[in-house]
């Protein structure tokens, strides 16, 4: 399980958000942070990655004969990876990729090879035998200056808005901000097209937020 590494917004600001159509006299302080903060960990979600270059470690099962699925996308640099026992020792430590034990298959969607067993070596604790885990470090997120382009700079304003809305208790099309596909008051009724849930949710609003960085949205399994 990926855990959001940020507590607090890094993107989203009152005055990038009033530019963006939101509403900085609704709430306060501490519900526009809690909602800018939401927002940008939904849209980190969303495109598989961190929404800033930022250095993150993962332990994944040994496999000489598979690749890693990193847990972000948007790989910028690997700084190491240990080869772990059973017991938590490292056997060895690989610096960078490109090497005779790693290399970094695709930065953009987080694939990482290992190329040859590390066993029967005298290694740091003199073991020999096979790793159990392997323990990447790495950097991953959006290119610096992407997540301050105005498309996202407007999916997160318009996330963000409907996340005060529900705190504020009005606002949204239906509460919760549910996909509403079916209409009818008195003599008025509609049928919309389908809706597609989203990250982000299934309402008109969210599928507009979702379709705006729909350019930057990296899935694993399409790089192998």
């Amino acid at each position: 399980m990926k855990l959001y590494p940020y507590n607090a917004p890094i993107i989203l600001t009152d005055t990038i958000y009033s530019l963006y159509g939101g509403h900085v006299t609704l709430g306060t302080n501490l519900t526009r942070n809690a909602a800018y903060r939401i927002a940008e960990m939904t849209a980190s979600e969303d495109v598989g990655t961190l929404l800033l270059p930022t250095i993150v470690t993962g332990t994944f099962y040994y496999n000489p004969l598979r690749f890693i699925t990193l847990d972000y996308e948007y790989v910028h640099r690997v700084y190491s990876v240990d080869f772990v026992d059973t017991e938590g020792d490292i056997y060895y430590t690989a610096t960078g990729t490109m090497n005779v034990y790693t290399s970094l298959r695709d930065e953009t969607y987080g694939i990482l090879d290992i190329h040859q067993l590390v066993g029967n070596c005298h290694c740091n604790h003199g073991h020999l035998g096979y790793p159990y885990q392997v323990r990447v470090a790495y950097q991953a997120g959006l290119p610096s200056g992407t997540s301050f382009q105005p498309d996202m700079l407007l999916a997160l304003t318009t996330y963000a808005d409907i996340i005060m809305n529900e705190i504020i208790g009005y606002g949204n099309e239906a509460p919760g901000d549910i996909g509403v596909q079916d209409y009818s008051n008195q003599q008025y009724s509609e049928s919309r097209v389908g809706l597609l849930r989203t990250v982000f949710g299934s309402s008109a609003r969210a599928q507009f937020a979702h379709r705006l960085i729909s350019k930057l949205r990296k899935n694993n399994y399409v790089g192998l």
